[in-house]
């Protein structure tokens, strides 16, 4: 994606007539560049993994042998550590769902896969339209629903994918909350959603504009700050 890094370099020097390197001459972004690859693969399977994480030596066996015995899944994710430089220095342990129910249910306020740590058909991707270029945070959350309600998916309770934090991530800024508003808010007015399932929303878009509040007081924008704190309690008063 228009990379300065050493990047190109490092692809091309594995001499490995499998892996065929895209490059663009100007910066796409991170959603638009994932519907290009996506796009242009043509395996069955599509793994996902940001460039600063690092990958255990087993994860794709393990995904591929749990894809093998249950044909009836179409993703496969894992559980992760997370390091700062080190990925031999593990800084904490995360998991998420095992199951399909409660993968979905955790869509719904969070995460109930961790995008970076997947496996998933090309096929059934490219059937809920791939990534929405609208967004550039909320990308893979506005993804896991739709894929969610058409097919099944698991994780695996095995940390096999180490995550990189660092200070200058910057997931959780005032675009970010936009985007999350946005998805939450389309699927409020959705129909399809149980009750109990409608409650979650709405607790995940008050915890959105709480988000967003804390992001605009911080700018000093007090006036906008106090909306959002009110739209949040009105959603969700807990």
């Amino acid at each position: 994606d228009a990379s300065t890094d050493d990047t190109r370099r490092i692809v091309r020097s594995y001499g490995d007539q499998r892996i065929e390197l895209l490059c663009f001459d100007q910066n796409v972004g991170q959603t638009a560049a994932l519907n290009i690859g996506l796009r242009h693969a043509s395996t069955p399977w599509i793994a996902r993994m940001d460039a600063d994480d690092y990958s255990a030596p087993i994860r794709l066996e393990e995904q591929m042998r749990a894809l093998a015995e249950d044909p009836s899944l179409s993703c496969v994710g894992t559980g992760i550590w997370e390091f700062r430089e080190d990925p031999r220095v593990v800084d904490v342990v995360k998991f998420r769902p095992q199951h399909q129910g409660a993968i979905k249910r955790a869509a719904l306020y969070g995460s109930g896969m961790i995008h970076g740590s997947i496996v998933v058909s090309r096929r059934a991707l490219l059937d809920i339209g791939g990534y929405n270029e609208r967004y550039r945070y909320a990308a893979d959350r506005d993804m896991f629903i739709r894929l969610l309600a058409k097919y099944r998916a698991m994780n695996l309770p095995k940390p096999l994918v180490g995550i990189r934090r660092h200070p200058n991530q910057d997931s959780f800024s005032k675009q970010a909350a936009d985007e999350y508003i946005e998805v939450f808010s389309r699927l409020l007015s959705a129909d399809g959603y149980s009750r109990p399932e409608i409650d979650i929303l709405r607790e995940s878009l008050a915890y959105s504009y709480l988000f967003r509040a804390r992001c605009l007081r911080l700018q000093g924008l007090y006036y906008e700050w106090w909306k959002d704190l009110a739209r949040a309690v009105q959603l969700s008063p807990s």
